[in-house]
């Protein structure tokens, strides 16, 4: 089926589901959740792979393995609340288990939507990512530029409290001072574009714009997993 946009009342029925926190409430709407709430995820996949797969071709594209369960992972967490309100998306390449890859995203909350790139979060990377930007490394300037380029989106990533480099070029302080980044736009009043699908074309202009950020992620990753490699030859 081709996408047409989400349904409030997949939305309204998440929250509700979360709010009740309960197996039973959940077994008996199962499969009007799966309905309104994860088919449109399906659909929004399909509609998106031709151009997310120009971006990279080693996308994962099987929708079962792309959208986030309703079901939270309570092992590692004090919340034990069982379900969620939220559901998102990635575009990434396979990986191991729970292993981070740089990766695109769509979330649809109860309270906002949001889109953009992700990566850069394990270790070495950052490091890796930051010796690029200080010596102006070609995939650095452009990604810089791309970013710049889209005014809808906004660096994101947790910051340091002091500078890491407080003699770099004050532009590139918000690029050098986090201790992960990516790109996001969220929008937390108008749902309008997510309920009728309008947002997906502009969404996914934004995503091709952005894939030099997103290479230099993958760049980031593999140089920091590049001595590792060597040493195990």
């Amino acid at each position: 089926m081709a996408f047409t946009g989400f349904h409030a009342a997949g939305i309204d029925l998440l929250q509700l589901n979360r709010l009740q926190n309960s197996k039973e409430f959940y077994q008996a709407h199962k499969d009007e959740i799966k309905r309104l709430a994860i088919q449109p995820y399906y659909e929004l996949i399909e509609e998106m792979t031709p151009t997310m797969l120009e971006i990279d071709p080693l996308f994962v594209v099987t929708p079962s393995r792309m959208v986030s369960r309703v079901r939270r992972d309570t092992r590692y967490t004090k919340d034990k609340t069982l379900y969620r309100a939220n559901l998102w998306l990635f575009f990434r390449r396979p990986r191991k288990e729970r292993e981070s890859v740089p990766s695109y995203y769509f979330e649809l909350h109860p309270e906002y939507w949001s889109y953009g790139c992700w990566g850069s979060c394990e270790r070495g990377e950052m490091e890796a990512l930051r010796g690029m930007i200080l010596r102006e490394d070609k995939r650095f300037l452009e990604a810089f530029a791309a970013v710049r380029d889209c005014p809808q989106v906004a660096l994101g990533g947790e910051m340091y409290k002091r500078p890491k480099y407080p003699d770099a070029k004050p532009a590139y302080q918000p690029w050098l001072n986090r201790k992960e980044i990516g790109v996001g736009f969220t929008e937390y009043g108008d749902f309008a574009p997510v309920l009728d699908g309008s947002f997906v074309a502009p969404m996914l202009d934004t995503m091709r714009r952005l894939a030099p950020f997103y290479q230099l992620l993958l760049a980031a990753k593999e140089s920091a997993a590049a001595p590792e490699q060597g040493g195990a030859r």
